[in-house]
């Protein structure tokens, strides 16, 4: 051998060793350089990068031992039999983007969740077909006296009912939803939550209704901490599906606090978002001629008296023109059902104190009988 060769083979051995020491190559007793060279072990002509394991004596498929990611199999009979003037090759020392790789495996679409936006599922009523609604405030709905037939939603305070009579109608049918009535702008003395309100943001009286005083909607800071109580522990905790915030339009009821109506608008908008923040469907009470304005942040609305004051056509072309439905109650006149019903509101006569259906007072007249499936 010559001096040239010598060196070479000397030079190379050490290589081999310093990279054995490292970890990065692994021996073994055949004489195939497999990564180097890019042939198998067997003479198949399969590269080693497509990690196909070496089939055993006994005919299974079994890697070797040594194999393992970022490894190199040289094996040294090879190395001993380079031709002696062969000069060194980059390719002989793999660089770490020929590396092979363990295969790994691809993770299904069950093991991996898609990323997607966030979608609501909170109810959201269409005026497609007629909604049957039964509307309960100044008695405590009692289960299951108070229970009609075909009705489907049922709006009941949500103070004083409980979740499991919420339950119990849910379990009439797949189709119920009890919206979870509560005042949002007024202070009333007889709620359990009464002590919350400082004397700074209760105004003037609600004529017509004892116990009851105008809110400075104003004062947020204040009044949504506590709105938003009353929807999670009165309504969502109980299972209720949505939420009427009743006595919203305040602005103009000489509340006695210079309130504007863009202010109005702000807290309705705030009081919309609270709900749904809750996952809850909420509805705009009141306010038939800020509902141009408002409909975009509300599911439906419940509207008093539209017939008697024409000012349901703001609903017509605000909740209406956008797929939104509209209930609406008339207490002194009976409700123009002809156009009621072209445009899909839906409209009824009931009793002021909205008593329950065994007692005497009650009245309900609506324009769709509740055996009535469509327009």
């Amino acid at each position: 051998m010559s001096a040239k060769s010598f060196w070479f083979v000397l030079a190379l051995l050490v290589l081999v060793l310093v990279l054995a020491v490292s970890g990065t190559i692994n021996f073994s007793q055949e004489g195939l350089l497999t990564q180097a060279l890019g042939a198998s072990p067997t003479g198949s002509g399969v590269a080693a990068h497509d990690n196909v394991p070496a089939q055993s004596a006994t005919g299974s498929h079994a890697p070797e031992p040594a194999l393992r990611a970022g490894s190199v199999n040289l094996y040294l009979p090879l190395v001993a039999s380079l031709p002696p003037d062969m000069p060194p090759d980059e390719t002989a020392t793999p660089s770490a983007s020929s590396t092979p790789a363990l295969p790994t495996a691809t993770p299904s679409a069950s093991s991996t969740p898609a990323s997607s936006p966030v979608v609501s599922t909170w109810w959201k009523p269409t005026p497609d077909a007629p909604m049957h609604w039964h509307w309960q405030l100044s008695e405590t709905f009692v289960y299951t006296r108070d229970v009609l037939p075909n009705v489907t939603v049922y709006d009941l305070d949500g103070e004083l009912t409980s979740a499991e009579t919420v339950a119990q109608l849910h379990a009439l049918g797949p189709n119920v939803k009890v919206i979870c009535y509560m005042d949002a702008g007024v202070y009333e003395t007889y709620r359990s939550d009464a002590s919350r309100f400082p004397p700074s943001v209760i105004g003037n009286p609600d004529e017509g209704w004892p116990g009851s005083y105008w809110l400075d909607i104003r004062q947020t800071e204040i009044l949504l901490p506590i709105m938003r109580d009353r929807m999670q522990h009165w309504c969502k905790d109980k299972g209720f599906d949505a939420v009427e915030p009743d006595e919203t339009e305040v602005w103009s009821n000489n509340p006695g606090f210079p309130i504007t109506l863009a202010e109005n608008n702000a807290y309705n908008i705030q009081i919309a978002a609270l709900a749904h923040e809750l996952g809850l469907s909420v509805g705009l009470k009141g306010n038939a001629s800020a509902a141009p304005t408002l409909w975009p942040y509300f599911d439906w609305t419940l509207n008093e008296q539209c017939w008697e004051y024409s000012e349901c056509d703001s609903l017509k072309n605000s909740f209406l023109a956008n797929g939104k439905a509209v209930m609406n109650i008339e207490y002194n006149v009976d409700p123009d059902c002809a156009t009621a019903n072209v445009w899909h509101m839906n409209s009824a006569r009931r009793d002021l104190d909205l008593v329950g259906p065994a007692n005497p007072a009650y009245r309900y007249t609506p324009c769709v009988p509740d055996s009535q499936d469509s327009w």
